[in-house]
């Protein structure tokens, strides 16, 4: 591991599954790790933990990201614990299946919070605050689509890609802003069916990919400071069908 320093990496929605993964990685890279998590408690102290072994600093930091106060709170709590925050991963999302027209929009409102307007207000204040830093916004592969059973959640990762663009060219040369779009990676959650291995056969790479394939992604991003308002489209040619 790495002996130096590189800064401090704000991770969202790291206590589980990728986010939990980026934050772990970075750790071994040389970041100090600011944790956030909302629910996932045990997760998180339990990787605190781990990155901890690791000789790396690591800080849990909870805030439930749907309400606007406690996105907006949320860094400016991180900057005071760490100085040198250089990089923030928007990766806090959630992923519930719907179609437009509910008479509630409850479940819309969730999507745009935590999905959407999470990440903008992180971003926002990561480049008011911060000298000279990176963004990494996770993205979905399926954001080129317009065919989904996901409604909501994909009006969400839309927005967020165009974000990427824009508060690139909005916050160079100080901020680089880029993006991650997973594609099949990890199995559904919440008692989803995982239709993984039926799609994965229609796809030009024919198989699905895995937790390495995004590291890969997140860690070129860094290494090549001459990209910025580009989105990895990490999904085996999913999203070319």
């Amino acid at each position: 591991m790495p002996s130096k320093i590189k800064g401090t990496a704000l991770v969202t929605g790291a206590a589980k599954r990728l986010g939990n993964m980026v934050a772990m990685h970075l750790a071994k890279q040389g970041y100090q790790i600011a944790l956030h998590y909302h629910r996932s408690k045990s997760g998180a102290m339990s990787t605190q933990k781990a990155i901890c072994k690791m000789g790396r600093r690591c800080e849990l930091f909870c805030a439930d990201l749907s309400i606007e106060a406690q996105a907006l709170t949320l860094f400016a709590e991180v900057f005071k614990a760490f100085p040198n925050v250089n990089v923030l991963v928007n990766s806090a999302s959630i992923f519930i299946p719907n179609q437009f027209g509910a008479l509630d929009l409850g479940l819309f409102k969730a999507h745009w919070n935590i999905n959407f307007k999470a990440p903008y207000i992180l971003t926002c204040e990561f480049a008011r605050l911060v000298q000279k830093g990176h963004v990494i916004n996770f993205v979905d592969a399926n954001a080129v689509k317009y065919k989904t059973g996901y409604a909501d959640y994909l009006m969400t990762k839309k927005a967020l890609l165009e974000f990427t663009r824009m508060a690139a060219v909005q916050w160079g040369p100080a901020i680089r802003v880029n993006g991650v779009s997973p594609g099949m990676i990890l199995a559904p959650v919440n008692g989803q069916p995982d239709d993984r291995a039926r799609r994965a056969r229609q796809i030009p790479l024919c198989r699905t990919g895995n937790p390495r394939n995004i590291l890969q992604s997140v860690q070129f991003l860094l290494e090549n400071d001459y990209l910025t308002g580009q989105v990895i489209v990490n999904d085996g040619g999913e999203s070319l069908i």
